[in-house]
């Protein structure tokens, strides 16, 4: 039999460091699991907005300049052009693939996918107030036509209760304004 007398007293609060350290990585544990299920929420809610449906149409317009495909092509790429035929309202235009722009004084924004000299511009295009992540395309043919250009002009990808202000306003901040800048 072992003298009990002579034992150093144990507190019921002192804890050994293996009862410390378990205790510390069980409470790490809990933190990432914690961690854990916070994640899983932000994917569950991604993934939800991920499976929005947005329905969309598309624009296609013509319009006959009689400029030439170069004229036009730096009117809608150059800054200072595009500000001027935009009546005022400030552009910062990046002219590179890649490149972001920003029209109408911060009103459209986005960034140029494709651009062929005097031929073709494409845009990931968006209105400011649209839904975040949410861009368009739009795309710029110029074709040489006699003396001036034909601009096939194709608008897809934006939500569809937005088709008929944005044909409306193709025609008049651009088709229109354009026309009367290249005189």
């Amino acid at each position: 039999m072992t003298d009990q007398t002579n034992l150093p007293e144990v507190s019921m609060t002192a804890c050994t460091r293996r009862q410390m350290i378990a205790g510390g990585a069980i409470g790490l544990c809990g933190l990432a699991i914690l961690g854990t299920q916070a994640d899983a929420q932000d994917t569950t809610t991604e993934s939800a907005r991920a499976k929005t449906i947005i329905v969309t149409r598309a624009i296609h317009q013509e319009e006959d300049f009689k400029a030439g495909p170069r004229r036009i092509y730096e009117a809608l790429l150059d800054s200072k052009q595009f500000t001027a035929f935009s009546g005022g309202r400030t552009a910062e235009i990046d002219r590179t693939v890649g490149g972001a722009f920003s029209l109408f004084a911060g009103h459209i924004v986005g960034r140029t996918l494709e651009l062929v000299p005097d031929r073709r511009i494409v845009q990931a295009w968006r209105v400011v107030p649209w839904p975040d992540g949410v861009f368009s395309i739009a795309r710029f043919e110029l074709s040489a036509q006699n003396s001036g250009t034909r601009v096939i002009f194709d608008h897809t990808g934006f939500p569809s209760e937005l088709a008929e202000h944005l044909e409306s306003g193709w025609n008049e901040h651009y088709w229109t304004a354009l026309q009367k800048y290249l005189g």
